[in-house]
């Protein structure tokens, strides 16, 4: 009698919160083992809630229909209302800070923007969001809007059954090169600045409870052939596959608290 093959085990559903660590993740390394369901992008944590839709130019002309999706989704400020359909259908949330780099915009009458890059290259909306004040990111005043929020969004996520599922990805930003060369700078900031920024903000996570995959930065390299081009965010293959393999070994279950 002839041995069937056995059934392959059933993909990991995921929603990424985030930009290029999480889905370069999924999508470099992760692609045979995980399907993702939502993809939230372009959205500070500061915009949630927040809804600047009235400040959007309804005339602008957006090439990309996922640009177009994101830029609105970011002044509508629909982070929760995304998290909460695709819910039901999600085995792991993984949340990088990536798109948190740029800071955000405040509106005088409250609501909020996030400072992408896709709104950076995009003149009419840029034109729009830039007589909104800026607050960078990683500034004090950035950090006290954002840590409330952080809170909100762990509340919405228990709510929600996710926050057990949550990882959040602490990659550093490579300092060097698979070439031994420095990594560029990003709008102004380098490596080593944006790391020593984005630490109050993971520490913060972790001490809400969220569970963090943390890699260090001296073991990661930037990988100047990247599909995305060079830059201190975007890495050499075995960061994704070691991402995938440390989430994949200790998948978020209901009573799991500890950090991966």
């Amino acid at each position: 009698m002839t041995e069937q093959p056995a059934d392959p085990a059933p993909k990991v559903r995921a929603t990424v919160y985030g930009s290029c660590v999480a889905r370069d993740t999924m999508d470099l390394a992760g692609s045979a083992r995980f399907d993702v369901v939502a993809y939230i992008a372009r959205q500070s944590l500061l915009s949630a809630d927040h809804d600047a839709s009235a400040q959007f130019p309804a005339t602008v002309e957006i090439d990309s229909e996922f640009q177009r999706r994101m830029m609105t989704g970011d002044f509508a400020g629909n982070l929760e209302e995304r998290l909460a359909e695709a819910a039901p259908e999600t085995d792991v949330l993984l949340w990088d800070l990536a798109d948190e780099r740029h800071g955000v915009h405040l509106f005088e009458d409250g609501s909020v923007v996030t400072r992408s890059i896709d709104i950076v290259r995009t003149p009419e909306v840029l034109s729009v969001v830039e007589e909104a004040r800026h607050i960078p990111f990683g500034t004090d005043e950035h950090f006290a809007l954002w840590a409330p929020q952080a809170q909100r969004l762990r509340d919405v996520l228990e709510k929600l059954g996710l926050f057990a599922k949550t990882v959040v990805l602490r990659v550093p930003w490579a300092l060097v090169t698979t070439e031994g060369t420095s990594t560029p700078w990003s709008m102004g900031t380098s490596a080593r600045e944006a790391n020593a920024a984005y630490h109050r903000y993971y520490e913060l996570l972790g001490e809400l409870g969220f569970r963090i995959l943390e890699l260090q930065p001296l073991g990661v390299l930037a990988d100047p052939d990247h599909r995305w081009g060079l830059a201190a965010f975007h890495y050499t293959q075995d960061v994704y596959e070691e991402i995938v393999e440390r989430v994949l070994a200790d998948l978020p279950g209901p009573e799991s608290e500890s950090k991966v």
